[in-house]
């Protein structure tokens, strides 16, 4: 396999005017905001950042191993977060909402009124951010202590939503085909609504761009309501990603697809009808990515060509995880090209940029989430709440 460098991803931070804004939500042609920029969050969101490029802006140990595992009372709901010192911040299912140390111990834990509907984030103000199934936006301290409490207008506020760190500090989220912008206190600055379901949102240069299931993209400026970019033509069920003015998804599962933000013309990449091809996408030196691919992590180059495959299991290799009800793998980057990646009944597997892989042993689990950068290592999670911390160090 050939080494797939890493440019630096980034956003582009700049400054507009901000003053006190009533509560509700203003007209979206007087939005005025202060671009805060991007955190120093190791994981702020799901996606990794707000790009959504599932890129870490640190590097994965070189020679990785199991330092810790654990298994958290209560599950874990979604993702997890981790702060610039690799502390997690943790949802739990029973709900609570707690910070582990890099060690995975407890530091603090308080009640949720409810379960999360979105992994937590934490905002370049440094809040975290938990939305919940009651439709209520909570911001807590880095100590864990709650700031302010807002309920969102939302129609559906039980289905799973999407959440963002934003530039002005506070927070994007989506739900359904409803998207809300927060300001650091929570007050609703706009509320829109796309063309259809959102699979994905990503902020960068100060714009939001949403990615509609059916396809569809859409771009929300410093002010005004969702203006349609362009359309990928075809499914974008999952995460896509936002690069140099791009938007990068898998499209209909088969399709690497790449949207131009200023033409809204689109590239294909890769058109492989013989793969079942997923994302999110974990961005290498934009548009190079690894994506899974059935039973496989499959390196994409610049010009969509397949550099390297590896198998995500040793004792079934190339089986197509539909077929077990299992689903698909989810992988993310570092800066120097390394590849991690988590399966449902596999254990969790770390690609070097070289192309040489490595399998942590015993660290298999039923349903995964994506896997967590923190300080000099990863953590991955699962559902069972089970932990997995992995550096270079040994125990």
């Amino acid at each position: 396999m050939k080494r797939a460098w890493i440019g630096p991803i980034g956003l582009i931070a700049s400054l507009l005017a901000l003053r006190s804004a009533p509560s509700g939500a203003r007209d979206a042609e007087r939005v005025q905001h202060v671009v805060v920029g991007r955190g120093s969050a190791l994981s702020a969101c799901e996606g990794i950042d707000a790009s959504n490029g599932n890129h870490a802006s640190s590097d994965f140990p070189r020679t990785p191993q199991v330092v810790f595992r654990t298994r958290l009372g209560g599950g874990i709901g979604q993702a997890p977060a981790s702060d610039a010192h690799g502390n997690l911040l943790i949802v739990h299912s029973e709900p609570r909402l707690s910070k582990l140390d890099a060690r995975g111990r407890t530091l603090w834990s308080e009640r949720l009124g409810s379960e999360a509907s979105a992994a937590p984030v934490l905002t370049s103000s440094g809040t975290i951010v938990v939305v919940s199934r009651d439709g209520e936006a909570a911001f807590y301290s880095t100590a864990g202590q709650l700031q302010i409490k807002r309920a969102l207008p939302l129609s559906d506020p039980r289905r799973r939503s999407l959440t963002i760190p934003a530039g002005n500090g506070g927070a994007w989220v989506a739900s359904g085909s409803e998207l809300l912008q927060l300001d650091e206190q929570g007050t609703v600055l706009r509320k829109m609504r796309a063309r259809s379901a959102i699979s994905t949102i990503a902020e960068a240069n100060a714009q939001l761009v949403s990615v509609c299931e059916n396809g569809d993209v859409q771009v929300a400026r410093a002010t005004g309501d969702l203006e349609l970019i362009g359309t990928f033509g075809g499914r974008v069920p999952e995460g896509a990603a936002l690069s140099a003015g791009k938007v990068l998804a898998v499209v209909d599962g088969h399709k690497w697809c790449a949207l131009d933000l200023q033409t809204g013309r689109v590239t294909t990449l890769a058109n492989e009808q013989s793969l079942t091809l997923s994302g999110p996408p974990a961005l290498l030196e934009a548009p190079s990515a690894a994506l899974a691919a059935g039973g496989f992590v499959s390196i994409r180059g610049k010009d969509g060509t397949e550099l390297g495959r590896i198998a995500l299991s040793v004792s079934n290799q190339g089986l197509d995880p539909s077929t077990r009800g299992l689903r698909p793998a989810l992988v993310v980057s570092d800066r120097q090209g390394a590849v991690a990646a988590v399966q449902g009944e596999s254990d969790a597997l770390v690609l070097r940029p070289g192309g040489s892989a490595l399998r942590l042993d015993d660290t298999n689990c039923l349903e995964p989430f994506r896997p967590t950068p923190t300080k000099g290592g990863l953590v991955f999670a699962c559902r069972s709440g089970q932990l997995f911390g992995v550096s270079d160090k040994g125990p």
